[in-house]
């Protein structure tokens, strides 16, 4: 008992740590340190995150580091057990297995994203659970990591079976967790980081800050997290998407924008 109490404290320390630290610092960095020298590079020009919002993130977020530990604590114990897959080193399978795991595992996340988010939406859910997230209209960094309780705990859920039933190398499972919290953080960032030719290359087949953003103001569509092909093939994707993106870029190259868009946002 004292052993898993300890591992709680530990996961839930690091994720303080790590995540919490990580939203903080980007924060910090793009709403305090370089927010007038970026103000021509914010999606959202008529709202700001108070203070009150901020506070209220905070303490979500610390509800969503306790479930996010006992779910690591469960998943550690079950290995301990001998109960899933997941291994250190590469060569235990064939190599192939463990450099395809990281591509194949962000396919999945993708995928179990979209359509959990969906349900998420669904009348009957939403205003007991995802709620709490779309509270936050004018996203920040630190909108990331605010939730209910039990909506992290739905969104990652697919990592039990997955680590029970597959062969899962460690550091590519690793790989995941950072670039999801970096996915994460850019979605919610409030800033258009990405430049004008992106959605016009191969890339733009992933997400952006803007794409995001507008699911929180428009609340339907664009419910994909790292890929847009869900919400392509399912039609969910927001027509204004485009046009909203190429309307912040042009921001971007004028420099900045008029005194009346500045007050706006200030």
């Amino acid at each position: 008992m004292l052993d898993v109490l300890a591992l709680f404290a530990q996961s839930y320390i690091t994720a303080i740590m790590t995540t919490g630290l990580a939203c903080v610092l980007a924060y910090l960095l793009f709403w305090k340190a370089l927010s007038q020298r970026l103000v021509h590079w914010r999606i959202q020009l008529n709202r700001r995150a108070d203070s009150k919002q901020i506070k209220r993130e905070l303490k979500n977020s610390l509800f969503v580091f306790a479930v996010s530990a006992c779910f690591s604590v469960f998943v550690i114990s079950l290995g301990s057990l001998g109960l899933t897959n997941i291994y250190f080193n590469l060569n235990d399978y064939p190599i192939w297995v463990g450099l395809l795991g990281f591509p194949l595992l962000l396919i999945i996340d993708d995928t179990w994203f979209y359509w959990v988010h969906r349900a998420l939406h669904h009348p009957k859910i939403y205003r007991h659970v995802h709620h709490e997230h779309h509270r936050s209209l004018d996203v920040n960094p630190i909108t990331s990591i605010s939730f209910h309780w039990i909506e992290p705990l739905l969104l990652t859920a697919w990592v039990l079976p997955a680590a029970m039933f597959l062969p899962l190398w460690a550091p590519a499972l690793l790989l995941l967790q950072l670039y999801g919290l970096l996915d994460n953080i850019k979605s919610h960032l409030g800033y258009e980081i990405f430049p004008a030719w992106w959605n016009k290359s191969p890339l733009g087949l992933l997400t952006s800050s803007t794409y995001h953003n507008l699911h929180h103001t428009k609340f339907k569509g664009n419910y994909g997290v790292h890929f847009r092909f869900w919400d392509r093939l399912m039609g969910t994707e927001l027509k204004v998407y485009d046009e909203v993106f190429d309307e912040i870029q042009s921001r971007k190259a004028a420099g900045g924008m008029t005194q009346a868009k500045k007050d706006q946002i200030t």
